[in-house]
C-alpha cells in the first residue's frame, strides 16, 4: 500500500487507518469516523492548520559591479526597478539585494504594502556601478536564505540581472569553483524549493550559458539585452512572469472598465520627445499628470508613465498617446480570470491544455446564467507574427472551466498567448509567453508498482533520424533539497537510456537534471535540453492515479480486524473514554462547521448573484 500524504484528497482515509492500528473495537468505528470528519472539517473551515505562506514571493538581485558603468551608463536600473516596485500587489512578499563581491540588502523582505514601497523607492538611489567582482553565487544564496520548505503553496520567483560572469576573486580557479557550485548544488536546491529563476543578461559578455541554464532548469525565463533602455520593458515581462496581475484588453488605445473594478493602473511607455500622455474618461473628461487628485495618481519616470485611478467610472476609457504593444491596463477586481499555469518551456509539438475559469471573492464561479454570457478567445502568435485563433469551449467534466488543447502549432521559437474573455458588459485578458525548444530526445516516466519499494523508471529515447545513436552519452544528476547531488551515467538498452530511482520518503523530493552529448547524423555536435524532473510522493500519485482501489480498501471492515486478545480488550476502556471525549469536542466542530459552511455558501451565492446582476445591466 502506497500512502501519499501530500495528496489532500487521501487524508480522509488516513485517520481511520491510524486508529485501526491501535486496536479500537468495531463498536467504536462510528466514533472514529465522526472524530475524523470533525478534524477534517476543522481543517477545511480554518479550525486547524492553515497555510500562511501563500501568494507571490519574489526576490530581486541587481548587479552593481563596475562594468555596469559601460553597460548601464545612465543607471536605467533605477527607473526599471521603480516600475517593478510600483506594480507589485500589496499582498506580495518581496526582497531586493544589490550584489558585487557580496550581496547587500536594498529592501528587506516583507509585504509590498505602501510603507514598504515608499521606503524601497527612496532606496533605489543607492543603485551604483562601483562594486568589485560579480558574486552570483552569494546573491542567489541570499535570495533563498529563508526558504526552507520544498513548497510554500504559492509562487516563488527570483529575478537576476547581471552583465557579467561569475567572478569572485583574482584567482580564476576560485571563480570556476563558484560557478560549478551554482550548477551542481544551487540549481538543484532552487528546484527543490519550487522556485523559478528569471535571468536578464545586460551584455554580450555575460555568461549566457549559465543564465540560460538557471532559467531553463528552474522553469524560469531568460532575456538577453544589449541596451539598458530596454530594461523597463524586460522588467515588465519578468514581472508578468513572477507576479501576474489581472488585466483588461487595451485595443487601439481604448479599454473598458466594469462595475467590479475597484482600481486600474495604466502603464504607458513614452519616448523622450513624445508629448505628455492624457487619459479621457467615459464622460469625456480629460486627465493628465498636471491635474492629480485623490483618486488619480500619475507617476512619470524616464521612459514611461504609470497612471492609477481608484474607483474608476464604468465605461470606455481612451488613452491619448502613441500606440505601443507593451502598454497595458492592470486592474484590482473581485472578478478574476484565472489560468492553470503554463510552463515557460515546452518541447516541439508537445500537447498542452490551456484551462481558464473565473473566480469571485476567491470562489470559482459555476453559475450557468453567468457562464452563458461569456465567450473566450485564445490567440496564439509565433515569433514570425503568424497568428491562430480559437474559441475556447466549456469543459464538460469541470463546471465553470474553459479549455483548449494545443500542440501541433508549437513550432520552435517563442510563442505568445492572449486569452480574452468577453462577458458583454465586462472584459478580461491574460497573456503568457512560451518558448518552444526543438528536442530530439523523448523523456518518459513510469512507476513500477510491483517493486518493493516502488521505483520510478525514467527512459530517454533519442530520435535516430536526427541523432547518431552510438555517439549519445547521457548523464543524470540526482539531488535532494539540501543540494547534495550524485552524478550517474545512464546505461543504454535497445536505443533507450534508462534510470531507476527509489521513491523518496514522504515529505522529501529529488530533482533530476540531465546532460546529453551527441552528434547529428551529419556529424554536428549537439547538447539537447531536457527539462528537469521532480520526483516525490506526488509523482507516484500522478503515475498511479488509476490505482485507487487500495485507498478505498482502507475503509473496508475486513481490514480493521475483530479478533482481539484479552490484553487488548482490557486496554480498550481508556481508548473508549478518549474517543468519547474527542467525539464531544469534534461534534461541536462538526455542527459549527456545518452551519459555517452553509453560511459561507449562502454568502458566496449572494455575492455572485449581486455581481451578475451588476454586470448584466
Amino acid at each position: 500500500m502506497i500512502q501519499i500524504e501530500n495528496d489532500p484528497n487521501r487524508r480522509l482515509f488516513r485517520l481511520p487507518c491510524w486508529f485501526a492500528s491501535i486496536g479500537l473495537p468495531r463498536g467504536n468505528r462510528i466514533a472514529v469516523t465522526l472524530l475524523s470528519l470533525g478534524l477534517l472539517l476543522g481543517q477545511q473551515l480554518g479550525f486547524a492548520d492553515t497555510h500562511d505562506d501563500l501568494g507571490n514571493d519574489l526576490r530581486v538581485l541587481i548587479d552593481v559591479s563596475g562594468s555596469m558603468k559601460q553597460n548601464d551608463p545612465a543607471n536605467l536600473r533605477i527607473p526599471a526597478l521603480k516600475l517593478l516596485v510600483n506594480l507589485l500587489p500589496a499582498d506580495s512578499r518581496v526582497g531586493i539585494w544589490l550584489f558585487a563581491a557580496e550581496a547587500v540588502v536594498l529592501a528587506p523582505t516583507g509585504r509590498a504594502d505602501q510603507g514598504w514601497k515608499t521606503k524601497t523607492l527612496k532606496s533605489t538611489r543607492k543603485i551604483h556601478s562601483k562594486g568589485l567582482y560579480t558574486n552570483i553565487e552569494t546573491a542567489l544564496q541570499n535570495a533563498i536564505g529563508d526558504w526552507s520548505k520544498p513548497d510554500s503553496g504559492g509562487r516563488r520567483s527570483i529575478i537576476l540581472l547581471t552583465d557579467g560572469v561569475v567572478d569572485v576573486s583574482k584567482d580564476e580557479a576560485l571563480s570556476k569553483q563558484s560557478r560549478n557550485r551554482i550548477v551542481e548544488n544551487l540549481i538543484p536546491k532552487i528546484q527543490g524549493l519550487s522556485a523559478q529563476v528569471h535571468t536578464i543578461a545586460l551584455s554580450k559578455n555575460a555568461d549566457h550559458q549559465l543564465l540560460q541554464k538557471l532559467a531553463f532548469d528552474t522553469g524560469g525565463w531568460n532575456e538577453s539585452v544589449h541596451n539598458a533602455e530596454q530594461l523597463q520593458r524586460i522588467f515588465l515581462k519578468m514581472f508578468n512572469k513572477a507576479v501576474p496581475r489581472d488585466s483588461v484588453p487595451l485595443t487601439d488605445n481604448k479599454f473598458s472598465i466594469d462595475s467590479s473594478v475597484d482600481e486600474f493602473s495604466l502603464l504607458v511607455f513614452q519616448k523622450s520627445d513624445a508629448p505628455g500622455a492624457r487619459l479621457k474618461s467615459p464622460d469625456g473628461t480629460e486627465l493628465s499628470e498636471a491635474h492629480p487628485s485623490e483618486k488619480l495618481n500619475w507617476l512619470h519616470e524616464t521612459g514611461y508613465d504609470l497612471v492609477t485611478v481608484k474607483q474608476p467610472m464604468v465605461g470606455e476609457w481612451q488613452l491619448i498617446a502613441d500606440l505601443d504593444p507593451d502598454n497595458q491596463v492592470m486592474i484590482v477586481t473581485d472578478l478574476k480570470l484565472k489560468l492553470d499555469p503554463l510552463p515557460n518551456y515546452a518541447s516541439q509539438n508537445e500537447a498542452l491544455d490551456i484551462k481558464v475559469w473565473f473566480e469571485e471573492h476567491g470562489q470559482r464561479v459555476m453559475r450557468a446564467d453567468f457562464l452563458k454570457l461569456v465567450t473566450l478567445e485564445l490567440q496564439q502568435t509565433d515569433e514570425l507574427g503568424r497568428r491562430r485563433d480559437w474559441q475556447m469551449k466549456s469543459d464538460s467534466e469541470h463546471i465553470g472551466e474553459f479549455i483548449q488543447a494545443i500542440g501541433d502549432t508549437l513550432s520552435p521559437g517563442q510563442h505568445s498567448f492572449s486569452i480574452i474573455a468577453d462577458g458583454r458588459t465586462f472584459q478580461r485578458e491574460l497573456q503568457q509567453t512560451l518558448d518552444v525548444v526543438e528536442n530530439p530526445v523523448k523523456l518518459d516516466v513510469s512507476a513500477d508498482a510491483e517493486s518493493d519499494p516502488v521505483q520510478i523508471e525514467i527512459s530517454l529515447s533519442p530520435d535516430g533520424e536526427i541523432i547518431d545513436l552510438p555517439s549519445v552519452e547521457i548523464h543524470a544528476s540526482v539531488a535532494n533539497v539540501a543540494g547534495d547531488s550524485k552524478d550517474l551515467v545512464l546505461d543504454q538498452e535497445n536505443g533507450v537510456w534508462l534510470l531507476k530511482l527509489k521513491v523518496p520518503a514522504d515529505g522529501e523530493r529529488l530533482v533530476v537534471n540531465f546532460s546529453v552529448a551527441a552528434k547529428t547524423l551529419r556529424g554536428h555536435e549537439i547538447s539537447p535540453q531536457i527539462k528537469p524532473l521532480i520526483v516525490d510522493q506526488n509523482t507516484v500519485a500522478d503515475l498511479l492515479s488509476g490505482n485507487e482501489e487500495e485507498s478505498e480498501a482502507l475503509l473496508d471492515d475486513e481490514d480493521w480486524g475483530d479478533d482481539k486478545s484479552d490484553a487488548e480488550t482490557e486496554a480498550q476502556p481508556d481508548w473508549v473514554m478518549t474517543a468519547a471525549i474527542a467525539i464531544g469536542v469534534n461534534l461541536v466542530l462538526i455542527i459549527g462547521g456545518f452551519f459555517g459552511l452553509r453560511a459561507m455558501k449562502k454568502r458566496t451565492a449572494r455575492q455572485q448573484s449581486e455581481l451578475i446582476e451588476r454586470l448584466a445591466t
